[in-house]
């Protein structure tokens, strides 16, 4: 469900997240939220933060390749870049 509810901006740029999405979230006075800004869209995402390992988890996969050993050759590779460098 989607729930739309419209919030003021303070002085001090705060907000106040209604009682019944902290209730929906688990959110107390000493929760942690993580801000995703898309700025193409002009939208922002407010999210506990401990949901991002799990929302971001495989975005990286193939970026250092495919396999156990492409990925072994690619951090070789890496390494080998350091040792050159001291």
């Amino acid at each position: 469900m989607i729930l739309i509810n419209s919030v003021r901006v303070g002085k001090k740029g705060q907000i106040v997240i209604p009682e019944y999405i902290r209730k929906s979230l688990n959110l107390d006075e000493n929760s942690i939220l993580s801000i995703y800004l898309d700025s193409a869209e002009e939208k922002v995402i407010l999210l506990p933060a401990n949901k991002i390992g799990s929302l971001t988890r495989g975005m990286l996969k193939g970026i250092w390749g495919n396999t156990k050993k492409e990925i072994d050759n690619y951090i070789k590779r890496q390494r080998d870049t350091w040792n050159r460098n001291y």
